[in-house]
C-alpha cells in the first residue's frame, strides 16, 4: 500500500530502458543524460559502461518532476556544448522516449492516495495476481510464496502504465486470457480486474481532459500563426533564436523536424521576460537569417497573437518549469555549429 504521493513513483518499465539502450546512439544519449544529472560532461567509456540506465533515469526523474523541467533543462545543457547541433536530436530521443514515463507517472498521481483493494481479500487472490503478472512482466509466476510478495497495488500501477484506456485493458486481458489453459476460469479472473480498475480510469480521464484545458491558450496562439503567416519559416524563426541561426542545410532541416511549433513558442516565451524583449529577439534574429525580409515580417504575426496574455502564458509556463530554482536560460543561440 502506498501512504504518500512521494512513494508513489512508477518503476521504469523495462521496454523504456531497452530502446534507450539499444539506439544507435546509446553513448551520447548516455553522456547527455549523465550531464543532465551532474552538471559535468563525462567521456570516460569505462566509467559510462559501469552506469545503471534505470538508476541513470531514476535520477532524472527525480531532479525534473515534470517532462517540461526536463525539456527546459536539456535546452540549456545541449546549448552549452560545443556540438550543439549533433546533441539537439539526441535530446529530442530522451524526450520521446520518456515522455512515457512522465505520462505514466501523472497516471499514478490518481492512485497515489493510500489506496485499499479489494483484490487482496477475493478468493482469487492467486490468479489475478497470476494474470497480472504474466500480463504486466509477461512471464507466468506459479510459486506461491512468490506470487505473496508481490505487492497486489503494484501491479495495478503497471497494468494502467502499459494500458492507457480501459477499453484497451479490456481488449488486452481478453487477448492473453484466450492463450492460457484455463481460459474460462481466467475470464472470470480478467473481469474481477478490471472492475477493480474501473473507477481509476474515470479519473485519469478527468485529469487528462484538465491538462488538455490549460493548452488551450497556446492552441489558440497557434492557430492564429498558422491562419496568418507560414508555419514552416516560422518554425525557423523561432528555432533560430532558441539554439542557433538557422543556415539551410540538410543537418538543420532535420533538427527542425524535431521540434513542434508549440515547443519552440514554449521555450522562447520562458526566454524573453517581457513581450517588448520577445519582440527584440525575434527581430535581432530575423535580421540575420537569409531573406530576412520575409522573417522580419513574421515578427508582427507572433507579436500580435501573443500580446494580449503574453504574460498569463509565461507566468504559468514557467510555474510548470518551476524556474525560481533552476537558471535554464538557454546559451544555445551563442553556440556555433560543430565543423
Amino acid at each position: 500500500m502506498r501512504d504518500s504521493i512521494a512513494l508513489t513513483r512508477c518503476p521504469v518499465p523495462p521496454t523504456v530502458i531497452s530502446q534507450l539502450e539499444q539506439d544507435p546512439n546509446a553513448i551520447r544519449i548516455q553522456k547527455l543524460l549523465f550531464y543532465v544529472c551532474k552538471n559535468c560532461w563525462e567521456s570516460d567509456s569505462t566509467r559510462l559502461d559501469a552506469l545503471s540506465w534505470r538508476s541513470l533515469i531514476e535520477e532524472v526523474r527525480e531532479t525534473y518532476p515534470t517532462i517540461e523541467q526536463l525539456r527546459s533543462r536539456l535546452t540549456h545543457q545541449i546549448g552549452t556544448l560545443n556540438k550543439s547541433v549533433e546533441y539537439i536530436p539526441i535530446g529530442q530521443i530522451i524526450l520521446s522516449v520518456l515522455e512515457r514515463v512522465y505520462a505514466q507517472n501523472a497516471t499514478t498521481i490518481v492512485t497515489a492516495l493510500k489506496r485499499s483493494t479489494t483484490l487482496d481479500q477475493d478468493v482469487n487472490v492467486s490468479r489475478i495476481k497470476k494474470l497480472l503478472i504474466y500480463t504486466c512482466r509477461r512471464y507466468w509466476e506459479a510459486n506461491s510464496y512468490v506470487i505473496e510478495q508481490i505487492s497486489t497495488s503494484d501491479l495495478i500501477d503497471e497494468l494502467m502504465q502499459q494500458y492507457s484506456t480501459l477499453e484497451e485493458l479490456r481488449s488486452g486481458l481478453n487477448k492473453i486470457v484466450k492463450t492460457l489453459n484455463k481460459p474460462v476460469e481466467y475470464l472470470l479472473v480478467a473481469e474481477i480486474i478490471i472492475r477493480e480498475v474501473e473507477p481509476f480510469y474515470d479519473k485519469k480521464d478527468a485529469i487528462s481532459e484538465s491538462f488538455e484545458a490549460e493548452r488551450i491558450d497556446l492552441f489558440d496562439v497557434r492557430r492564429e500563426i498558422l491562419k496568418y503567416t507560414n508555419p514552416l519559416k516560422a518554425k525557423v524563426l523561432l528555432f533560430s533564436s532558441v539554439y542557433y541561426m538557422f543556415e539551410f542545410c540538410p543537418q538543420d532541416w532535420s533538427n527542425l523536424k524535431l521540434y513542434s511549433l508549440d515547443g519552440l513558442l514554449r521555450t522562447v516565451l520562458t526566454q524573453a521576460e517581457t513581450i517588448d524583449k520577445f519582440e527584440q529577439l525575434l527581430n535581432g534574429k530575423a535580421s540575420q537569417l537569409k531573406e530576412s525580409e520575409t522573417y522580419l515580417e513574421i515578427v508582427p504575426v507572433l507579436i500580435r497573437s501573443l500580446k494580449s496574455n503574453y504574460n498569463h502564458l509565461r507566468q504559468n509556463l514557467l510555474i510548470s518549469l518551476n524556474t525560481s530554482s533552476v537558471a535554464d536560460t538557454t546559451l544555445a543561440s551563442s553556440t556555433k555549429p560543430a565543423s
